[in-house]
C-alpha cells in the first residue's frame, strides 16, 4: 500500500502536514475529511507522478506532536533573517502589481519571473504552484505560516470573498509596518543606556583590577595605605569575584526554572501578569498589546469578517498570556450576546475612555472607524511611554556610570593625598 504525504487544514485554520498509507489519493482525502480536516495537498511519498522535486519544498513533514499544536517546521527556502520581514516585502511587491489592476495570480507569476531576491522569488514560486492548481491566495499563504501569519491569511481570504484584495493588502502592510516600528523603537531606546552601562562597568573593572593595585604598591613603598573607601572597593571587588560565579549560576538555574514554570498554564499566567507590573516596561508592553490588537480588530472588521470570528483570530495575536485570558473571557461574553465594549469593561481590559469610543462606534454602526481612533490613541500613548522610558533609563545609566567612576576616582585620589600629607621634609 503506497504512502501519501498530505497537507490539511483543521477547523481552526491550522496547517497540519503528515503521512498516511492508503490505496489512492481519494482515500486519503476521504480519511482526512472524516477527521474534520480539509485536505489541500496530497502527494505520493517519493515524488508522485514522476515529476522532479522542486528546488525547495513548500512544507516539511512534522511530528504528530507538532501537528497537534498547529506548529510547522521552517521552510527549506528560508535563507535566514526575519521571515516576517520577507513576507512583508513580498506583499509590498504584490500590492504594487495587483493595485495597478493586474489579477492576483498573474501578479504572483510575474513576481516569480522578475524578482531577483532569492527568498521572495521562492515564495512567489511556491504561491504560484498553489494558485495554478486552483487554490486561493489565502490558502496558499496558509501553507507558509512562517512568512504569512494566520490572521493575515484569514483577512486576505475575506478580501478575496469580497473582491477587495488590494485594499486589504494595503491595510495588512500598514499594520505589520507599525508593529515592526514599535518593536524597533523599544529595542532602539535600550541600546544607548545599555552601551553606557557597559562602558561604566568596563571602566570600573579597569580601575579595580589594573590601576588600583599599582597605586596600592606605590603607597606601600611610601609607607602609606589606602583609605577606608578604597579598601571597601577592593573588598567588594574580591567578594564579587568570589561569589560572582555562584550568583551567575543561581540566576541561570532560576531562569530555566521560571522558563519551565512559564510553560504551564498557571505559571504562564503568573509570569505574564508579573511582566505587566514591571516599572516602565510593563506599561509599554500593555499599550503595545492594546495598539496592535485594536489595529488588527479594525482591519478585520473592515475586511468583512464577523465579530465572533474576528475576536477569535485577534486573540491568537496577543502574546501576553494573562492579557489573552482576559480577552478570551470577554470573547465568551460577546458570544453569549453582550456587546464588545461591555464585555471588555467587565474585565477591565482597556481604559474607560477608549471603551466609550468603542461603544459609540458600535451603536452608530461605525465600529471600524472607532477601532482605528482607539488604535491611534494607544499609538500616541505608546510613543510617549517609550520616550519617557528612554529618558529615565538613559539618565539612570549615565548617573550610575558617573557615580561608579567618581567613587573609584575619589577613593584613589584621597588615598594619595592622605599619604602626601603624612610625608614631612
Amino acid at each position: 500500500m503506497p504512502t501519501f504525504r498530505y497537507v490539511a487544514i483543521d477547523a481552526r485554520g491550522r496547517t497540519i502536514p503528515g503521512e498516511l498509507e492508503a490505496d489512492d489519493r481519494r482515500s486519503v482525502r476521504s480519511h482526512l475529511r472524516g477527521k474534520g480536516l480539509t485536505p489541500v495537498d496530497v502527494k505520493t511519498k517519493g515524488g508522485g507522478a514522476g515529476k522532479s522535486k522542486p528546488k525547495t519544498s513548500k512544507v516539511k513533514t512534522v511530528s504528530k506532536a507538532d501537528a497537534s499544536t498547529g506548529s510547522s517546521e521552517k521552510k527549506t527556502f528560508s535563507f535566514g533573517g526575519s521571515n516576517e520581514k520577507i513576507g512583508l516585502e513580498f506583499m509590498k511587491r504584490l500590492l504594487e502589481l495587483h493595485g495597478s489592476g493586474m489579477p492576483v495570480a498573474d501578479s504572483v507569476k510575474l513576481l516569480h519571473q522578475r524578482l531577483s531576491d532569492p527568498q521572495q522569488k521562492e515564495i512567489a514560486g511556491a504561491l504560484w504552484r498553489e494558485l495554478s492548481e486552483g487554490r486561493s491566495l489565502a490558502r496558499a499563504m496558509r501553507l507558509m505560516p512562517d512568512y504569512f501569519g494566520e490572521s493575515t491569511s484569514y483577512v486576505i481570504e475575506a478580501g478575496e470573498a469580497t473582491g477587495n484584495v488590494a485594499p486589504i493588502l494595503r491595510r495588512i502592510i500598514d499594520y505589520l509596518e507599525e508593529k515592526r516600528e514599535i518593536k524597533s523603537k523599544v529595542l532602539g531606546s535600550m541600546a544607548y543606556p545599555s552601551f553606557i552601562g557597559f562602558l561604566a562597568f568596563a571602566v570600573v573593572l579597569f580601575f579595580l583590577f589594573y590601576l588600583l593595585p599599582q597605586i596600592q604598591d606605590m603607597l606601600d613603598s611610601l609607607g602609606g595605605e589606602l583609605n577606608f573607601m578604597a579598601k571597601a572597593l577592593i573588598t567588594g571587588s574580591d567578594l564579587v569575584m568570589t561569589l560572582g560565579p555562584f550568583v551567575i549560576l543561581g540566576l541561570i538555574l532560576a531562569f530555566f526554572a521560571i522558563r519551565q514554570w512559564n510553560k504551564t498554564e498557571a505559571g504562564g499566567i503568573a509570569v505574564s501578569r508579573t511582566v505587566l507590573r514591571i516599572p516602565l516596561i510593563g506599561r509599554i508592553i500593555y499599550y503595545s498589546e492594546l495598539f496592535q490588537l485594536n489595529s488588527l480588530l479594525g482591519t478585520l472588521v473592515t475586511s468583512g469578517i464577523g465579530l465572533t470570528e474576528n475576536l477569535r483570530l485577534s486573540e491568537r495575536t496577543i502574546k501576553n498570556l494573562s492579557f489573552r485570558v482576559k480577552f478570551r473571557s470577554a470573547r465568551v461574553l460577546v458570544n453569549e450576546g453582550k456587546s464588545l465594549p461591555e464585555a471588555l469593561r467587565k474585565f477591565e481590559f482597556m481604559p474607560a475612555m477608549q471603551l466609550d469610543v468603542m461603544d459609540v462606534g458600535e451603536r452608530t454602526g461605525n465600529l471600524a472607524h472607532s477601532l482605528e481612533e482607539i488604535a491611534n490613541s494607544f499609538r500616541t500613548e505608546l510613543s510617549r511611554r517609550i520616550k519617557r522610558m528612554t529618558t529615565i533609563v538613559t539618565a539612570g545609566a549615565l548617573g550610575f556610570a558617573f557615580g561608579l567612576v567618581a567613587l573609584v576616582a575619589v577613593s584613589i585620589v584621597t588615598s594619595i593625598f592622605q599619604v602626601s600629607n603624612s610625608i614631612t621634609f
